[in-house]
């Protein structure tokens, strides 16, 4: 029995080696999270069009050059596309063409030519910030009536309060938090399928506290902690399958506040960073929090204080 379990894998591997996958998609499946793949097969089919041709499955790599890349790249620019998508637009074609070579589809001198094309870098300041200390304490609305209100506090609260991404927090189960040791926590899959394990303190477990009790009144059965919602009050008892969802409902409570400012779900992540930075607390451990992969991302969430500066420049002493 088990011979022939063997002789199935192996006809199956040499199957699947005959397949002739398109290099675009045998790089896409590398990807572990969702939301990567997505990400970048819009990207490629986004290169496809510059190309004029239909689906990045039709790439015909045998007759790209590096020059042809280069002048995608010049026409997306010129499209108005900024430095950060040219670059992940870049990173999906140079890994692209790595499958691609593997294949014989690519010679390896163009290979060569198309990964010394260097990414763009930082020709205009992004917008993206963390809340100042006055939009934190406007962001929530402590004394509503709304159901609406009492289920994006507890939204906000985990956004800012445990360094949630938008996927994380849409996915969260109703049996994700656990006490132990004196403490809440919070336990999930993140970015790639790894499992995360994030205190919770006591400010952001009384915002969830308050929509729990919602939960409970309405009779609300998904095994998600959040649900999708109509206009006024009205729930529906399915999951927010969306990252444009929490997006949205960042954007109208800022609409509430008569547009004193605007943000997105991801500047909760950089104000999680900056405050537990300012506070003192290790970049290695802002990192495990927020579930980077490198301490490099986690220091760009992570805006400086002025005022910082200005007392450290005090401190040097001159003769």
């Amino acid at each position: 029995m088990q011979t022939n379990s063997n002789n199935i894998l192996s006809q199956s591997l040499i199957n699947l080696q005959e397949v002739d996958t398109p290099p675009t998609l045998r790089y896409i499946y590398t990807l572990r999270a969702e939301s990567s793949r997505k990400t970048m097969e819009y990207t490629l089919n986004g290169f496809a069009k510059v190309l004029n041709i239909s689906h990045h499955k039709l790439i015909p790599w045998e007759k790209l050059t590096d020059y042809h890349i280069a002048m995608v790249l010049n026409q997306l620019e010129e499209n108005g596309l900024k430095d950060t998508r040219l670059n992940t637009y870049l990173t999906a074609i140079k890994r692209s063409a790595t499958f691609a070579n593997g294949m014989g589809r690519l010679p390896t001198d163009v290979l060569f030519r198309i990964t010394q094309i260097q990414p763009r870098k930082g020709r205009s300041v992004s917008k993206a910030r963390p809340l100042k200390s006055f939009e934190m304490s406007e962001l929530f609305i402590t004394n509503s009536p709304t159901l609406r209100d009492k289920r994006n506090n507890a939204m906000f609260a985990l956004l800012v309060g445990c360094g949630l991404r938008c996927t994380e927090l849409m996915t969260l189960s109703i049996t994700a938090f656990e006490y132990k040791d004196n403490q809440d926590w919070i336990r999930f899959y993140g970015k790639g399928h790894v499992e995360r394990r994030v205190p919770v303190n006591a400010d952001t477990l009384r915002f969830v506290k308050e929509w729990e009790l919602v939960r409970e009144q309405l009779n609300i059965t998904s095994d998600t902690l959040f649900v999708k919602m109509r206009r006024g009050d009205t729930f529906i008892d399915e999951p927010i399958q969306a990252r444009s969802s929490v997006y949205r409902v960042v954007q109208n409570r800022c609409l509430q506040l008569g547009s004193k400012f605007m943000i997105s779900p991801h500047d909760l992540r950089r104000t999680t960073a900056t405050i537990l930075y300012h506070a003192g607390v290790r970049i290695s451990v802002i990192q495990d929090i927020l579930g980077h992969a490198d301490s490099k991302t986690t220091q760009r969430y992570i805006q400086k204080d002025d005022n910082l500066l200005i007392d450290a420049i005090k401190k040097v002493s001159l003769p």
